[in-house]
């Protein structure tokens, strides 16, 4: 199953979002559903709650206090790793979806600007990249676009 919040079906009524870009969504969505990522998600969610108890253990002897909290942080940087390379899996799978049905790319690119202006003017500031659960939109991009080169190198 997907899942669209009802703020972003209104900004599509209120016309904030294309039916293009709408469409982008639901690619990416398909894209983890299609690559497996919530199952991954939860068998990497059961290795890291193993990974923080012994490593919370383990330095808690030695840095009392501190050691559940570097631990805690260093759980938390690897899952935000591994969920933006589910997202840079989901891009990729979606841009293929769109190529293939005809609508390309220019609409997935143009939400993840609109998507960045939005972060810019609310939260998400300061906090660093590698704590991100998502990737930077220009990465996000770029990396859409390397896909797109690729793919006319294929076809020719």
């Amino acid at each position: 199953r997907i899942f669209l919040t009802r703020g972003f079906l209104a900004a599509r009524a209120r016309g904030e979002v294309t039916s293009e870009e709408l469409a982008g969504v639901i690619a990416h969505e398909l894209g983890h559903v299609a690559l497996g990522h919530s199952r991954r998600r939860m068998i990497d969610f059961t290795g890291q709650n193993a990974a923080f108890m012994m490593l919370s253990a383990v330095l808690n002897r030695f840095i009392p206090g501190l050691g559940v909290l570097i631990a805690n942080t260093l759980a938390r940087a690897l899952m935000a790793r591994l969920s933006r390379r589910d997202e840079f899996e989901a891009d990729a799978y979606a841009s293929a979806l769109l190529v293939k049905a005809g609508i390309g790319t220019g609409a997935q690119k143009s939400l993840f600007r609109k998507l960045a202006a939005l972060t810019r003017s609310g939260g998400g500031a300061g906090v660093p990249a590698w704590l991100m659960s998502h990737p930077a939109t220009e990465d996000r991009i770029a990396a859409i676009e390397a896909n797109e080169g690729r793919w006319r190198l294929d076809q020719a």
